[in-house]
């Protein structure tokens, strides 16, 4: 079987052993790959009852068929495992981390890495082309990310990879991220703390070799087209906007992943630190780090300004620190809570968010677990139930699964989403196991970005919008600003597979899927040589790039197959149900932060109708209504008859 897009090998680490052995990728081609081969080895390999923690839970580091090649936008890292963050269940999830990283594994050879197991002693993987060895890390142990990364670059040549924790990591926070370069990190899940508890400090890589493509002329056409058309974050009609409070640096654009031209990410030098004095920092800001120096009339109004923010995100990435926890959701409720008089100091620590030394000494204290700090690092979700502090305030802050707000309409308060459309947001919170920043922003953002309600130049029009739901969904009222519930579950389904697709390729999630377009007359994304909607953009790539004879039902059912074997996990490693999936009803009850403007008041949700649109989205699904678990001709039409003879041992009340 044919290799192309693939290196075809898979690495298995055992640390508790020091076995390093070698598997066959394309065994699992049925998933695609990156975020689908991480859910079939799941599914294999973590039985029930096993945590975070444990040694047996399998890491995993995976690419995808486009990851190495020209592909624009490819190259991303799924990270996958148990995550510690995931709240009332250490869930099966995933991550995903830009850079440089993961196509230079493929050039070592190899498409993914599965760790399992726990070293006696801190300890480093380095990988140099088909060379694979343990090395002690004693030396790296309590080193920031930035370091560690110069130190292993030092050992083994500049032209090194290195994928690490910080102390974060190393002292399990549930908040520990896993990082490279200078901001690029598989924030979300925890899985800084899964390395730091497996003793795994750093995974440094070397190649030499490439990835061979199927079809490399064909291939090169398609990818030259698709890149000419994406000439921007998706998200952003009028291209990158620049806050008021960052204008007045100098900065570079700069990519945060191999082949991106988009450049959205700021890259700052020498910026000079404020309360590590005589210090300058240099790097990215990319995302919500943006609002570490404070956003003027916005609910992030703190006053931190430029420098000390940026020496604060520069902080946390170093650390190894969850950027999003920390300013969506800790940071904001310690000063909320403080405003209503329910605390006022961790340990000696004054709360003020205007000030830097308490941003960088809560930080440190979360990072080594010192004093009050040992339980934020539990996360904002646990730590409010530890504490027992500002409950109703966090719940404006926290959506589900222990992950603060992503475009909903209520708890990041940076994103504005308005009714209807957090509808299709909440469906897929509901459905998922951590917060569905994929899915969230092919939808949501994007309807938000691009519609009137922006204010966007270069942006579409109602009926514009209208139509191009039309004609991908099947329904106008999928971008209807004064719509209701109905039909909103068909691009909940329809964005969850594509964020499966995104995950499994793997390409940049602010980049696909192409909907929209400024450069078409109608405002729907095409390339024209050769003709390829925008929608199909990935299965072209794909298909070129693999030499793969799958129409792109086959590939949509692909996708289908990974979503139903994630729920088929969670469902007999943790009995999930549709009560847990309706858990998220409370907090999109009370009202959204913004309003619709042709609708005038804000809205909450209404209870039954969001049950029956549930229900709806369970049908797309072919799951069973009454209780959330995928029937078994629905397993067995995507190729899961296994899965569905196991399934069928769960009790449908579990």
């Amino acid at each position: 079987m044919s290799a192309y897009g693939w290196t075809g090998k898979l690495l298995r680490v055992d640390l508790s052993g020091g076995r390093i052995e070698t598997d066959d990728t394309l065994r699992y081609r049925d998933y695609i790959g990156g975020r689908g081969i991480a859910a079939r080895i799941a599914w294999e390999e973590i039985a029930p009852g096993l945590g975070a923690f444990d040694p047996e839970n399998p890491l995993i580091f995976i690419s995808g068929p486009l990851t190495g090649t020209t592909a624009p936008y490819s190259g991303r890292t799924e990270v996958c495992g148990l995550g510690p963050q995931g709240w009332p269940v250490e869930w099966f999830t995933r991550a995903g981390m830009g850079g440089h990283w993961s196509p230079e594994l493929k050039y070592a050879g190899w498409d993914g890495i599965v760790v399992k197991g726990q070293a006696e002693r801190p300890v480093y993987l380095l990988i140099e082309d088909g060379k694979v060895e343990l090395r002690d890390a004693r030396h790296l142990w309590g080193k920031g990310i930035y370091e560690t990364q110069q130190t292993l670059m030092a050992e083994h040549g500049p032209d090194t990879r290195v994928a690490c924790i910080g102390q974060a990591g190393e002292n399990r926070s549930r908040i520990a991220i896993i990082a490279t370069e200078t901001e690029s990190a598989a924030g979300q899940g925890g899985f800084g703390a899964v390395m730091g508890a497996k003793n795994l400090k750093a995974i440094a890589v070397k190649g030499h070799g490439s990835v061979r493509v199927a079809r490399p002329d064909e291939f090169f056409k398609k990818t030259r087209a698709i890149a000419a058309e994406t000439h921007a974050p998706h998200g952003f009609p009028d291209g990158r906007a620049v806050p008021p409070e960052l204008s007045e640096f100098k900065f570079k654009w700069q990519a945060c992943t191999q082949q991106c031209s988009a450049r959205c990410a700021f890259y700052f030098r020498d910026v000079p630190g404020v309360v590590c004095k005589g210090e300058k920092h240099s790097g990215q800001l990319h995302c919500v780090a943006s609002l570490f120096p404070g956003r003027r009339d916005s609910y992030y109004d703190w006053k931190l300004g430029f420098r000390a923010g940026f020496e604060a995100s520069k902080l946390a990435n170093d650390y190894g620190l969850n950027h999003w926890d920390l300013i969506i959701g800790i940071l904001p409720w310690l000063r909320d809570c403080k405003a209503a008089g329910l605390i006022d100091k961790v340990d000696e620590l004054e709360i003020d968010t205007d000030d830097p030394y308490f941003w960088a000494g809560v930080m440190r204290k979360i990072a080594f677990r010192e004093g009050l700090g040992d339980v934020l690092a539990e996360g904002g979700w646990r730590a409010h139930l530890r504490l027992g502090l500002g409950a109703d305030i966090i719940r404006q802050l926290y959506t589900a699964w222990g992950y603060a707000g992503h475009w909903d309409g209520h708890g990041a308060r940076c994103n504005k989403i308005v009714y209807p459309f957090w509808l299709v947001a909440a469906l897929q919170w509901a459905v998922d196991t951590r917060d569905p920043m994929n899915s969230g922003h092919g939808y949501t953002q994007n309807v938000s970005n691009w519609s009137p309600f922006s204010g966007a130049k270069t942006g579409l029009n109602w009926e514009q919008m209208m139509a191009i739901g039309e004609r991908l969904y099947g329904v106008r009222s999928a971008f209807d600003p004064v719509s209701g519930y109905e039909e909103k579950a068909i691009p909940a389904y329809w964005h969850a597979n594509r964020s499966v697709l995104k995950d499994c390729l793997t390409v940049d999630d602010q980049m696909f899927p192409r909907i929209f377009s400024n450069k078409t007359a109608d405002g729907f994304a095409r390339a024209d040589d050769p003709p390829m909607d925008g929608p199909d953009f990935e299965y072209h790539m794909f298909v070129a790039a693999t030499g793969s004879e799958w129409s792109k039902e086959d590939l949509d059912q692909a996708c289908d197959r990974v979503f139903n074997l994630e729920r088929a996990i969670q469902i007999r490693n943790h009995g999930r149900k549709r009560a847990d999936d309706e858990s998220v009803i409370g907090l999109f009850q009370q009202p959204e932060w913004w309003a619709n403007p042709l609708l005038g008041e804000k809205q909450g949700m209404d209870p039954e109708k969001f049950r029956q649109m549930l229900s709806e989205y369970y049908q797309l699904r072919g799951w069973d209504v009454a209780t959330g678990h995928p029937t078994r001709a629905r397993l067995e039409a995507v190729g899961l008859a296994d899965v569905a003879e196991e399934l069928a041992k769960v009790p449908a009340d579990a």
